[in-house]
């Protein structure tokens, strides 16, 4: 079974190349989101109390759920908060990703394809057989994340510079999706990357 990873930047198209993965690959694929990983960590009463133990009750709503709100207003700014907000979040996620994998290998998958949108910042901890970097210029970040996430522009430059430069994850790629332009651009270099498993 391969293992490919997909990363890069905030509003870069990350999910995008997934699903256009899994929809032109002929392959038996298995999927991973740290993201979705992650929301569903934050349900867990273990998460939650690990939460609240670290930053105090503030970071629960009067509901009880995480204020990602605060978080991303008080926390994402601050490296310290920040790294201890991961070392909180990032256990769990890793042990579901490696949980999934074994699932996938368990059941035959001939391919497992997680998207982990902080691979570099976490370390390159998640091995994988080709890290791919979904990149794009900073001016289209900005501009799809405010239009996606309903962010305003100083929160987003917030999230963007929580992460490494877009420069340094290309550096480090073993294959670079490039997604400036339009969804018939990504389909074409998405298909230029999967080529030699849809001639196997």
């Amino acid at each position: 079974m391969k293992s490919w990873l997909i990363t890069g930047g905030a509003g870069c198209g990350k999910s995008s190349v997934a699903t256009l993965l899994r929809e032109k690959l002929p392959l038996t694929c298995r999927f991973f989101s740290a993201d979705v990983a992650v929301g569903e960590a934050m349900k867990r009463e273990a998460t939650l109390k690990a939460l609240v133990a670290a930053f105090g009750p503030r970071v629960l709503t009067s509901q009880g759920e995480v204020n990602r709100v605060w978080l991303r207003e008080a926390v994402l700014p601050d490296t310290a908060l920040r790294k201890k907000l991961e070392g909180v979040l990032h256990p769990p996620v890793l042990e579901a990703l490696e949980a999934a994998r074994q699932e996938a290998e368990r059941t035959g998958a001939n391919l497992f394809l997680a998207e982990v949108p902080l691979h570099y910042e976490i370390g390159g901890t998640v091995s994988a057989d080709l890290v791919i970097v979904v990149a794009s210029s900073r001016s289209v970040q900005v501009r799809r994340m405010m239009e996606t996430r309903g962010l305003d522009e100083p929160t987003v430059h917030k999230f963007l510079e929580a992460q490494w430069p877009i420069e340094a994850k290309v550096e480090r790629a073993d294959a670079v999706i490039w997604n400036d332009g339009t969804l018939a651009s990504l389909e074409a270099q998405v298909l230029t990357l999967a080529s030699p498993l849809l001639q196997a």
